[in-house]
């Protein structure tokens, strides 16, 4: 929670600074009355994501805008998504994603309104939220077990983009933002407690459960060293207390190209 607030404090300095920035550039300029200074935008290329985001960008001369943006999360199953489906270990998959966004942008041409060719810095800080319910058999006794697992990760990232906006009858806006690089890091904690599922349960089942649990470590770890670059298991840490199982990640570096379409309304 601390992390989170200390994350979302930096995004508010960040924003503070270019507000602060864009009304010193514009008060170098001649002011002039626009005509359409605001723009209210949903952006649809998120919902397969499990957000619905929106954006406010408010233009503080007629060359560059500040815009802030949030997405709100709509946790729901992922079965059936991204190459997820149900099978006889992945019962239930839930995934969502947050975030803030607070950005910069610069327009190229002359229009003096929100539209045309722009380049955009911005900051952006996410949530990621997973749960699953996994089963599988424990390899020693061989007795089912089940385990709830719950991701819950964020990103701190900077970034910058380019794109272009239209506005129809200066009215509906169409941006179309086609190239975006950020970096950041990757922090969070995957955990998960481990149950025996046999209704049944013999009188060793206290080194059933740790011999499950174990498993679950040793599949961990296993992904760390042969499906992980070692720049990013190095980076995760696992422990392990009874029947419960936490991974921490711990400053992953995170690349992403950003890139879509929103739809607006500008006034």
């Amino acid at each position: 929670m601390k992390s989170h607030k200390k994350n979302m404090k930096k995004i508010l300095i960040f924003a503070f600074i270019l507000i602060l920035s864009g009304v010193s550039h514009a008060q170098e300029q001649a002011p002039e009355k626009l005509s359409r200074g605001n723009v209210f935008k949903f952006l649809p290329i998120n919902i397969p994501f499990q957000s619905l985001s929106f954006e406010y960008e408010r233009m503080i001369n007629p060359k560059n805008s500040f815009t802030i943006g949030v997405g709100i999360p709509t946790q729901k199953s992922i079965i059936g998504m991204f190459g997820s489906n149900e099978t006889s270990s992945l019962k239930t998959a839930n995934f969502s994603t947050m975030h803030v966004r607070a950005a910069y942008r610069h327009y190229t041409g002359k229009s003096q309104l929100p539209r045309g060719f722009y380049v955009e810095p911005y900051v952006k800080y996410q949530d990621i939220s997973c749960s699953a319910g996994v089963s599988g058999t424990e390899s020693q006794y061989f007795q089912p077990y089940a385990s709830d697992l719950s991701i819950k990760l964020n990103t701190m990232n900077f970034g910058l983009q380019f794109g272009t906006q239209i506005l129809i009858a200066k009215r509906v806006s169409l941006d179309f933002y086609f190239l975006g690089v950020e970096a950041g890091f990757l922090r969070g904690d995957l955990s998960g407690t481990v149950k025996l599922t046999n209704s049944n349960l013999p009188s060793n089942a206290d080194q059933i459960l740790t011999s499950a649990t174990n498993t679950i470590v040793s599949n961990i770890n296993s992904s760390k060293t042969d499906v992980l670059p070692a720049f990013i298991g190095n980076k995760i840490t696992i422990s392990q207390t009874g029947n419960r199982v936490n991974a921490k990640i711990n400053g992953v570096p995170y690349p992403w190209l950003r890139a879509g379409i929103s739809l607006g309304i500008a006034f």
